[in-house]
């Protein structure tokens, strides 16, 4: 990754995870890579998320528990002509804001992390609420029956591209065209420019 695409503010990042509403799970039971989007939810610095006892992904975590985790939160895509003139297709691109993340994979146990994370997870995906609280009783069995898994980081990466690099004839252009094109992706994508383009 180029360091000028970089970001290390926490804050952004964690910002990028919890609008996330899914992530990509990559595993390998040793033989082959297998990637699988999954919801999940960031409580602190740890990714959890939950899914059947027992499938394909769980059966390999139990055996290689090391995976990684990516998210991507999309923004415009910048075509072509968008900054150059020559008709040529190179300068086409993608601005986006991305988190990966490599670590080790644990199944939760304990009845009281499980409830966290359930209600971490609801207040996420629906924020309107609606629905009774995971403390309830009636929910035993469902918890019983749900692996909940948690991913503790060891490293962290993420990459906010947003023409950084670009000269300032460039990233004129690419704004210009934007603008113009006009929609709520475009002119937020020209927003995210500015305060990225800021020393």
């Amino acid at each position: 990754m180029k360091k000028i695409f970089e970001m290390t503010d926490r804050a952004s990042i964690h910002n990028v995870l919890d609008q996330a509403e899914y992530g990509t799970l990559a595993v390998s039971d040793g033989v082959a890579p297998y990637a699988v989007p999954v919801n999940f939810v960031r409580i602190g610095e740890v990714l959890y998320f939950h899914g059947a006892l027992s499938n394909r992904k769980m059966k390999i975590l139990r055996e290689h528990p090391q995976v990684s985790f990516s998210v991507v939160e999309s923004y415009a895509v910048i075509a072509s002509f968008f900054s150059s003139t020559d008709g040529s297709a190179c300068p086409a691109t993608h601005f986006f804001k991305s988190v990966s993340i490599d670590g080790k994979a644990s199944l939760v146990e304990e009845r009281a992390e499980k409830v966290a994370v359930f209600t971490a997870l609801m207040e996420k995906l629906q924020p309107e609420g609606g629905y009774r609280p995971f403390e309830e009783s009636s929910y035993d069995k469902a918890l019983r029956a749900t692996a909940v898994v948690r991913i503790t980081p060891d490293s962290t990466r993420a990459k906010f591209k947003f023409g950084q690099h670009l000269d300032e004839e460039r990233f004129a252009m690419i704004v210009k065209h934007l603008e113009q094109r006009g929609s709520v992706t475009d002119l937020e994508t020209v927003a995210w420019m500015h305060e990225m383009k800021r020393p």
